[in-house]
């Protein structure tokens, strides 16, 4: 679905968008690619590749290009990994933790 600017739907995925380059490191080719997608009215939590998450639901934009790219994960997204990355230490005695 694509917004008109000036609606609220609009506004909406422009703060998401500056939020997403405060807080997610990126090159300057996928800043761009996501200024465009979002600038031209488009929802910032879909893509153009029709590319899904797990759960059925759209992936959302920086993401699925990453993986259009070939590279869906890196050091720039650490913090969305950072509990997937830590062993599971539950069940080893505290002595070797």
């Amino acid at each position: 679905m694509k917004y008109r600017k000036g609606t609220p739907e609009f506004e909406y995925n422009m703060d998401a968008m500056h939020e997403i380059e405060d807080s997610i490191p990126m090159t300057r080719p996928e800043r761009t690619s996501l200024h465009v997608w979002v600038q031209d009215g488009n929802d910032i939590d879909t893509n153009p590749w029709k590319i899904f998450e797990t759960d059925g639901s759209p992936m959302g934009f920086l993401k699925a290009l990453r993986v259009q790219w070939g590279y869906p994960h890196g050091p720039w997204d650490s913090w969305e990994y950072e509990n997937y990355l830590k062993p599971d230490t539950s069940g080893i005695p505290s002595i070797l933790n």
